[in-house]
């Protein structure tokens, strides 16, 4: 299994480093990839440092949350929101929907790349959410 968008939403692996540093190797094993996996991890988490969500420590090879990648979690943790966004009619969901256009284009660029790659995950037939 490869550690692509279409198999782990970002959320996933911010969740799985949340504690503190991890290498490429325990990312791997902690969201089941193995050792044949190790790289294609690294590779995603690259891009992930890229784009603000982590941070990598050279000396001790090492993947952290950045300060916006640890706040994301910690909202995960804190979801209370999510439960009233559930509640929402799908027809009132346009309106959602301009609100999280609306942050992707003024906001955080680290948020804006989330939200994009979150829609990605959730809305292509490769993402394993299509496949079962």
């Amino acid at each position: 299994m490869s550690a692509s968008l279409y198999e782990f939403r970002d959320l996933d692996l911010m969740m799985a480093v949340k504690g503190g540093g991890v290498t490429s190797a325990e990312l791997a094993d902690t969201i089941g990839v193995g050792p044949k996996g190790v790289q294609g991890v690294a590779v995603r988490a690259s891009w992930m440092r890229r784009f603000g969500m982590f941070d990598y420590d050279d000396k001790q090879g090492v993947w952290t949350l950045s300060g916006g990648g640890a706040r994301v979690v910690e909202s995960k943790r804190q979801a209370a929101a999510l439960t009233t966004v559930e509640r929402v009619p799908d027809e009132a969901m346009v309106d959602v929907m301009a609100h999280v256009t609306a942050r992707y284009r003024l906001g955080d660029p680290m948020m804006a790349a989330l939200l994009r790659r979150e829609f990605m995950f959730g809305t292509s037939a490769k993402s394993r959410v299509w496949r079962g």
